[in-house]
């Protein structure tokens, strides 16, 4: 026996069946939207991070719209040596372009580290290396400067895995030339140019040769780009990606950027030798993050620049409210 339905169930069921339509609409455009912007990993990891964020913009700019106002306090922070300090921010939710102040190539002292973990990872990817691998440390390995590997340790063992916790962690420049004479400075070289860092050379291993005129050379450029790659699980794997990511939140150096930004959980990487002061990485927060890189090259003192780059971040990050 059918059953009669009624002229207003009718007309609800057509009032129902049209509002799916147009949202289902909106939603396939604002999905077209972000793999036009991106490519399907990228646009898929833009996805998680706005369903998981509160108070995210749907549509992102291609570049901050107060992109003056960066500027303007930028230079008025930075002041007479502006050609001596470099900044990568970037708001992830909010723009597609960083915003980049005085891009050029620049000493980046252990900053350089980042792209021997970068390669040693995509080795690790690539089945060239593995995390478990054990490698031997020698008298001639042990260098001075930053680390915490001695000729006391000659003779034991670390672990390819051991040897990225103490180059970024504690900094070790022991564990660094342990890890460029396993992957090869050549091989090395050859992946920075493969991956579009254009302004990143490696010229020599840390603390050999000090004197020498040629200098590792990087930018903040550079450095942003990997990091933001690392912010979407595309610089390598999401597992190696992961492993990175975890590493750099363990970083022991927080006089910069952790002292005055609060209410991030950041994973970053720091650099200081001479004149060189650097600091650079992703800030994870509550509501929105984003990725910051301060590169000095100044004669200004150390103080004076520390609280340069700190004045800065507390106000990028002061734009995320």
């Amino acid at each position: 026996m059918k059953m009669k339905i009624s002229r207003s169930t009718k007309l609800k069921r057509i009032v129902t069946f049209f509002g799916l339509v147009v949202i289902l609409e909106a939603g396939g455009m604002a999905t077209a939207f972000l793999w036009q912007h991106h490519d399907g990993r990228e646009a898929a990891a833009l996805a998680a991070e706005m369903t998981g964020k509160e108070n995210m913009p749907l549509v992102r700019a291609d570049r901050a719209v107060d992109e003056d106002e960066l500027f303007a306090y930028t230079t008025q922070v930075i002041g007479a040596n502006n050609k001596q300090l470099a900044v990568y921010f970037l708001r992830p939710g909010r723009e597609v372009e960083p915003f980049i102040y005085n891009q050029r190539r620049m000493f980046p002292a252990s900053m350089i580290k980042l792209f021997v973990m970068a390669k040693t990872m995509q080795d690790v990817h690539d089945g060239r290396l593995s995390l478990e691998e054990q490698l031997t440390i020698r008298k001639q390995d042990v260098v001075g400067g930053a680390g915490v590997t001695t000729w006391y340790n000659a003779g034991e063992k670390r672990t390819i895995a051991q040897l990225i916790r103490l180059m970024v962690v504690e900094s070790d420049n022991t564990a660094t030339n342990m890890l460029i004479d396993k992957l090869g400075m050549a091989n090395i070289n050859q992946y920075l140019q493969q991956y579009g860092y254009k302004d990143t050379l490696l010229v020599h291993k840390l603390m050999v040769n000090k004197k020498a005129s040629n200098k590792n050379l990087s930018s903040v450029r550079d450095i942003g780009h990997l990091l933001t790659n690392l912010y979407y699980h595309q610089l390598v794997g999401e597992k190696e990606d992961a492993f990175m990511i975890d590493i750099l939140k363990q970083q022991r150096d927080k006089e910069c950027f952790p002292a005055v930004v609060s209410g991030y959980d950041i994973a970053h990487k720091t650099g200081e030798v001479n004149s060189v002061y650097a600091d650079g990485g992703i800030f994870y927060g509550p509501q929105e993050d984003f990725i910051l890189v301060a590169l000095s090259n100044s004669s200004e003192g150390r103080v004076e620049v520390i609280h340069k780059m700190q004045k800065l971040a507390k106000f990028y990050a002061g734009t995320m409210q």
